[in-house]
């Protein structure tokens, strides 16, 4: 009788100790492809995104994706798809805001990086499960962004410097 309390207690502990364990996620936010229906520069335009995110835990970073000076070309926008652009873990309530922007390259100081478009993006850990949710932040430059209708990719029009890029995006939960 002793051996079946201890192998209760212990197994009752074990489900105990797994309920309180944080649960951790990692999140995948990647570009899953882009097409320029019309660039800002008669050229083609060189681009990068920029990604802000901001953690409900405090910590915040800037990222440039292709890294400083890289950026791709719009004439060559074919070969921009699945590209990642923000891989995070996320403890068990946090909260995380990202911000993706489209730039156009430009040469400062005479001619300064033109905001194509940007949505944000905000993912919750919810007892171990992904939430998501896309929004059109407002920017100081002006800039158009037309949602498409909501899915996995989530699809959006950027309308900005005189260009106009049609942009979706996958998020995952690993």
């Amino acid at each position: 009788m002793r051996i079946l309390k201890l192998g209760t207690f212990f197994f009752l502990m074990f489900f105990m100790a797994m309920g309180l364990h944080a649960k951790e996620l990692t999140a995948v936010v990647k570009l899953s492809n882009i097409k320029v229906e019309k660039s800002s520069d008669r050229g083609g335009d060189e681009f990068y995104f920029n990604i802000t995110y901001y953690s409900s835990l405090g910590h915040s970073k800037n990222i440039r994706i292709p890294e400083s000076p890289t950026h791709w070309l719009s004439q060559h926008v074919e070969t921009v798809k699945d590209i990642n652009l923000w891989t995070g873990t996320l403890a068990e309530g946090e909260e995380v805001r990202l911000i993706l922007s489209i730039v156009e390259q430009d040469y400062p100081p005479w001619d300064p990086d033109d905001l194509i478009g940007g949505v944000e993006l905000i993912l919750k850990n919810e007892k171990g499960k992904l939430k998501k949710k896309w929004d059109v932040p407002t920017f100081e430059e002006r800039v158009e962004v037309e949602m498409k209708k909501p899915g996995n990719p989530q699809t959006f029009i950027f309308k900005g410097d005189e260009a106009l890029y049609d942009v979706a995006f996958i998020v995952n939960q690993q």
